[in-house]
């Protein structure tokens, strides 16, 4: 078009002033020389006394953009006072547009944060995450030990700095009663591998981070503000945690997030080695259990990363062999960005299509209503022709009307997404990292202002370019009427329809798939009844408790007075819970079969219990027996295995009075029991081999409280809380939920997929709706006269609803059908998110159909009712 031709390229005119500016100064070169000036000097004199010819240019491309402005706000003010002239129309289409807009600002705003924004870290593109893989076993994602972590710092020459950090629960004492908070032991180079500096002190010193070190701590600011009111003071006082003293040295700084554990920790100590519930032994001899961060030096990336540590692991291979973690495991190395939101990355891309999907929809809507209104606006749009306004004039003041349009439902839609993301903070914690990040800032604007420019594009250029195309002299003949739009304005009508019914099928089709794989997953069984247990972590400070034998009996003293209250039915501890993402694997042998050594043989989940926990959990029990009081130390070492250990070791025997071999401690522990499977690690995840320990002859530090009662948990929980500060007052215990709660967690991810794309298929059908209902709406009003006339020769209300529903029914037929073809091949994209359930499941796309189907008769009948309802007198005097 012109104007886009004046903006960005040189025009027939301005070359013209090229060439006519050009002539003129040569006259004055020439005048010059005649005179007697020598060349050089006549042509600088010429160029001073004309002014050049780019000040000359300037002062004309000024004059030329000062008219285009002035020519784009008088069109602004039409097109103001023409949508002002049909509010209904406006309200629609503004409302359309700004549903569409804004669910795709919300949407990317998520998207931008969690796969977009670098970390909130310098350089946060040269951080990767080290995990072990053990290859024998096919398990991925595990720790990494401490020795290898040594081996990587002293010995990596692409690496500028390693740190690595453990989560654990501390115990604190400031108010008077015991709390649980957040914390994590690290390696003295953790912050500097991150580059992040405390605000108000120190980072560790290399001694601190040593054998017999300093009890020192560093906290984050917001731990500082809530617990010590921002006293600067704080730097060099010691608070006690775990029942000893730790000297504060450090504030981090309150910009400091760190989403990779929910909750972020508030406290951090030195020495990464010094874990309690594993031991000096384990921890010294390859046991994985750190989290790995490494900043790679500049111009290092992950694959010449991978390649080194590679090499590494050959190393420590060779000169460990003994180590757990010497044979069948090798170094991973992920990118950290990657490591935290990789898993989401399939989600909150189907969410951001489904979005799309749904503002392709309300264009296509607010095209097909640009096109009726063009109807009405012909004798307008040529009378403007006749009066000498160029084509593409009249396709730039429609073009700026639907800018207008774009910008007016844009504006809202702004509005609308930064309401709306306010409630992500509702959601459970980490179920969407850095969401306290999410919000609408400078490049979500600009992707609003991007949706702006297209949508103006999307639905305002094609009927543009069809109301300029009218025959003139046949629209000032008709006089305006409304017969003369013509057979291309109703086929491009019929082609939106169908467009609109595909893209719905499309968006239902994978909204009731996730749908599906969602209700499937609910439904597994988990394996244990979650109603009516609620759970307590509880971790025994080991300056207190250092001796197992100590931590067992406060264990079994908790579980009986607990379950002396009245409205307790019965009550237990585990080490870990099923579906909270805590797992310990150990070594085996099963009995007969020959151990190959730590690395080598299989791996079992394994958790220590006390006798009553099947009873609470009401896991069932289906062979053998569950742990009783002969179960203690110094007793015979006994074990309970799942169905699904039993089946894979001891197929078609009896596994009860059999054994398995703990590799590492090399004990033979009897099996007693055999219970039925739990989905231990998620309810979309394969049952692991499991084994379960007596607490008595197996004691761990970190436990969890489960308490199974049919009473209101709030008095419960004050009950129990006064059992626990009899046996030790400066005990705490955290995270109090119930296990229902734990088990609706799990799953909140596919949830919140399955509820958003379902809430975006709704108000796909309801706009497709509405766009069908609009389409036959006016062709009921264009055919008015043709219905009068059929219901004057005899035709029958039966015939003309027929007429009408025929009209809409076929081209929404054809849009399921092609809606449906294309759902064949775009809902393989959601293979890896579906659960129970096949991207082509002929349930699913047999129950789209029939709503969609629905949907789409209702929006047909409602125009055909009407249409039943002309009277054939008006409908022949109807022009």
């Amino acid at each position: 078009m012109k104007w886009l031709r004046r903006l960005f390229h040189k025009s027939q005119a301005d070359r013209q002033l090229d060439s006519e500016l050009r002539f003129h100064l040569d006259e004055q070169v020439s005048e010059y020389i005649a005179a007697g000036t020598p060349p050089d000097e006549a042509r600088r004199h010429a160029r001073l006394e004309f002014g050049g010819l780019d000040q000359v240019k300037e002062e004309w491309h000024d004059v030329g953009h000062a008219r285009l402005v002035e020519t784009f706000l008088q069109d602004l003010r039409y097109g103001l006072r023409m949508l002002r002239k049909s509010p209904g129309f406006t309200i629609v289409a503004v409302l359309t547009l700004a549903l569409g807009i804004g669910v795709n600002t919300a949407i990317f705003s998520i998207v931008d944060v969690v796969l977009l924004q670098p970390l909130p870290y310098p350089d946060s593109d040269q951080l990767v995450v080290l995990s072990s893989s053990n290859i024998s076993q096919g398990v991925k994602g595990l720790g990494v030990s401490f020795p290898k972590l040594e081996r990587v710092a002293e010995r990596s020459h692409t690496i500028e700095a390693v740190g690595a950090y453990f989560p654990i629960n501390s115990s604190l004492t400031t108010r008077g009663a015991p709390e649980q908070i957040p914390a994590a032991l690290t390696t003295g180079a953790f912050f500097k591998a991150l580059r992040v500096t405390p605000s108000t002190g120190r980072d560790f010193l290399p001694e601190e981070d040593r054998e017999g070190g300093a009890n020192v701590a560093i906290i984050s600011d917001g731990f500082w503000h809530s617990h010590f009111g921002g006293d600067p003071g704080m730097i060099g006082k010691a608070i006690p945690v775990d029942g000893a003293p730790v000297t504060i040295v450090g504030i981090l700084p309150p910009t400091f997030k760190f989403p990779f554990q929910q909750p972020e920790p508030d406290v951090w100590f030195p020495r990464a080695f010094d874990v309690p519930t594993l031991g000096p032994t384990r921890v010294h001899s390859g046991a994985g259990y750190l989290t790995v961060y490494a900043r790679m030096k500049q111009g290092v990336n992950a694959t010449r990363e991978q390649a080194e540590m590679n090499a590494l692991n050959q190393g420590y291979a060779k000169d460990f062999p003994g180590f757990v973690d010497s044979a069948n495991y090798l170094l991973d190395v992920t990118p950290l960005k990657e490591g935290l939101a990789g898993p989401l990355r399939a989600s909150l891309l189907v969410l951001l299509a489904a979005v799309g999907l749904v503002l392709l929809i309300g264009c296509t809507n607010v095209a097909s209503l640009l096109l009726a209104r063009a109807t009405a606006r012909e004798r307008e749009i040529a009378v403007r022709r006749a009066l000498g306004a160029s084509r593409s004039r009249l396709v730039r003041q429609l073009l700026t009307e639907s800018f207008v349009l774009s910008c007016l439902g844009g504006a809202i839609g702004i509005a609308l997404a930064a309401a709306s993301l306010r409630f992500l903070r509702l959601l459970p914690a980490g179920v969407l990292p850095r969401v306290e990040e999410i919000q609408v800032n400078a490049s979500v604007l600009c992707f609003s202002v991007f949706l702006c420019v297209l949508t103006t594009i999307a639905f305002g250029l094609v009927p543009s370019l069809q109301e300029s195309r009218g025959d003139l002299h046949a629209i000032l003949k008709e006089g305006g009427r409304g017969s003369s739009e013509g057979r291309k304005g109703g086929r491009l009508r019929s082609v939106l329809v169908v467009a609109e019914v595909t893209v719905a099928a499309v968006l239902a089709t994978g909204a009731g798939l996730l749908i599906k794989s969602f209700a499937n997953l609910v439904n597994v069984n988990p394996g244990f009844d979650s109603r009516g247990v609620m759970t307590f972590a509880m971790g025994l400070p080991p300056t207190r408790y250092p001796q197992v034998a100590q931590q067992s009996e406060l264990y079994r003293r908790l579980v009986e007075s607990v379950e002396a209250l009245p409205a307790v039915q019965s009550a237990a501890v585990v080490s870990h819970l099923p579906l909270t993402g805590a797992i310990r694997f150990v070594y085996f042998c099963p009995e007969e079969v020959v151990c190959q050594g730590i690395g080598k043989d299989p791996l079992v989940s394994i958790q220590q219990i006390t006798p009553d926990y099947f009873k609470t959990m009401r896991i069932p029990l289906l062979r053998g027996r569950v742990f009783d009081e002969r179960d203690i130390a110094g007793a015979n070492p006994v074990v309970i295995i799942n169905q699904f250990t039993a089946e894979h070791y001891f197929p078609n025997q009896n596994p009860i009075g059999r054994h398995l071999l703990q590799s590492r401690e090399r004990v033979q522990l009897e099996i007693v029991g055999v219970i039925g499977n739990v989905k231990f690690a998620g309810l979309n995840t394969p049952v692991l081999d499991e084994m379960y320990l007596p607490q008595a002859q197996s004691p761990f530090a970190v436990m969890t409280l489960v308490v199974r009662s049919d009473s209101n948990p709030q008095p419960l929980v004050a009950a129990i809380r006064q059992k626990v500060l009899e046996l030790d007052r400066d005990l705490p215990f955290s995270n109090v939920s119930s296990l229902t709660e734990i088990v609706s967690t799990s799953v909140a991810q596919p949830r919140l997929t399955a509820e958003f794309v379902g809430v975006f298929a709704a108000l796909a059908l309801s706009l497709t709706a509405v766009g069908i209902y609009g389409v036959l709406a006016y062709f009921v009003t264009q055919r008015t006269h043709e219905i009068g006339i059929r219901m004057a020769l005899g035709a029958r209300h039966a015939d003309v609803l027929k007429l009408v529903l025929a009209q809409g029914m076929r081209l929404v037929l054809i849009g399921l059908a092609v809606g449906f073809i294309a759902s064949l091949g775009v809902m393989r994209l959601l293979t890896t998110l579906l659960v129970g359930t096949t991207a082509s499941d002929p349930f699913t796309f047999a129950c789209v159909s029939v709503l969609l189907f629905l949907v789409a008769l209702v929006a047909c009948y409602v125009p055909a009712w009407r249409a039943m309802r002309v009277d054939p007198l008006v409908g022949l005097r109807y022009e």
